[in-house]
């Protein structure tokens, strides 16, 4: 099973990512977009793990969200991975209550680490999706990079698994840890 844990995001704020997707087609930006069903925060990426490991996983979810209490974060501006000359990823920035949510993350973090687990050791940048693989050349987004999309409550963390259905990824949500 290949796995992550992440943040969803309540539907109303996919609606304004997807009408932001189409703002920057207008502009001429093409990529590999993402669709609504894909739009999440991932906290951890957990990679290929055996079936058994789930029940470690979401105990050490569960512990971390019992120690957080829910936060509140907002979403807009735009980036791109790892540059603007050589773009792979364009996403929308996380913002907001930032300690809240690194404390989360961290703590999810050791707690896995704890448990032998292996994972990324790369500095956590919060963010979410937009396309992959973007074609950028010659097109100002300036007005862009400060747009605020929304804000929404993070009451709950995920565990998704990610497979390939007819050439295209998919997340399935396997289980939620509550926060405070």
């Amino acid at each position: 099973m290949r796995l992550f844990i992440g943040i969803d995001i309540p539907a109303e704020l996919k609606h304004f990512l997807l009408s932001f997707q189409s703002e920057l087609r207008g502009l001429g930006v093409n990529g590999s977009w993402k669709s609504t069903d894909n739009f999440h925060i991932t906290l951890e990426f957990l990679g290929e793990l055996d079936p058994k490991a789930v029940p470690v996983i979401f105990e050490s979810m569960s512990l971390a969200a019992e120690n957080c209490k829910s936060f509140k974060i907002d979403i807009g501006g735009l980036g791109v991975f790892p540059s603007y000359k050589r773009p792979h990823t364009l996403w929308t920035g996380v913002g907001g209550n930032l300690m809240e949510l690194n404390q989360l993350r961290e703590g999810i973090h050791a707690l896995l680490v704890n448990k032998s687990f292996t994972l990324e050791s790369k500095k956590f940048k919060p963010h979410i999706t937009l396309a992959s693989r973007p074609n950028l050349n010659r097109i100002d987004l300036s007005s862009l990079m400060t747009k605020k999309l929304g804000e929404f409550q993070v009451k709950e963390v995920t565990l998704f698994e990610s497979t390939v259905l007819q050439g295209k990824r998919t997340y399935k949500s396997l289980n939620h840890a509550r926060l405070q």
